[in-house]
């Protein structure tokens, strides 16, 4: 039971234990159940990254912050205006809701754009590419969410399509928010970014298989 003392192995044993259950909900047909748990999901998920982290110092923590408290704030100009991500709004599958924007919003972006830019972060490359690179993982990540986040109503859009503004402004947000993590965080380095990253799009691809959903 060595792996019990090993916390990137414990992390993943409880990581996988998760989705397998979830997948297994999924196919025994209790989907719409499973996804009211999307909030508490998430937050485990961040505490088992966190956990993981190399190191969470001061300058760690506060970009940490700053990303998270950026995210929802960008998420709420997104709904006041329309301008920034298109017309949207959010249904009641994030939980806790401050102005209309769940609380988690805040944590998926941090978690994202760490879990990202941990992946990324030692590519030989200029930090231009290394930032657009992680904007660049991030679309992907969210075309396969966008579908299943109006299924399951995290939120929905005007006229039930997704606007292809959604996905530039993804990406323009995601560039800024990793050009400044990988700028001032020294150490992202996180043995469960890819995990993490892999595990969470593949469950996305069985909702999309299982519901039928369609990309675009």
């Amino acid at each position: 039971m060595n792996w019990l003392k090993d916390k990137f192995k414990l992390s993943l044993a409880l990581l996988v234990i998760v989705y397998l259950v979830g997948t297994a909900t999924v196919l025994a047909g209790y989907p719409d159940q499973l996804m009211k748990l999307t909030s508490y999901n998430l937050l485990f998920v961040a505490f088992l990254f966190l956990y993981n982290a190399s190191e969470v110092n001061k300058t760690y923590a506060l970009w940490l912050l700053i990303i998270g408290i950026s995210g929802y704030l960008v998420e709420l100009l997104g709904i006041l205006t329309g301008l920034v991500f298109g017309t949207y709004s959010y249904g009641e599958g994030l939980g806790i809701k401050v102005a209309d924007v769940p609380l988690m919003i805040g944590v998926n972006w941090a978690l994202l754009v760490f879990a990202t830019g941990a992946l990324i972060h030692k590519i030989r490359m200029s930090l231009w590419l290394r930032a657009a690179l992680g904007a660049t993982v991030m679309v992907g990540y969210d075309v396969l969410l966008e579908p299943v986040a109006m299924r399951f109503d995290f939120w929905s859009w005007e006229g039930n399509q997704v606007p292809l503004q959604n996905y530039l402004a993804w990406w323009i947000i995601s560039f800024v928010m990793h050009f400044g993590v990988m700028a001032k965080v020294n150490n992202l380095q996180n043995r469960l970014a890819l995990p993490v990253i892999i595990i969470q799009m593949l469950f996305f691809v069985l909702l999309l298989l299982t519901e039928e959903l369609r990309l675009f």
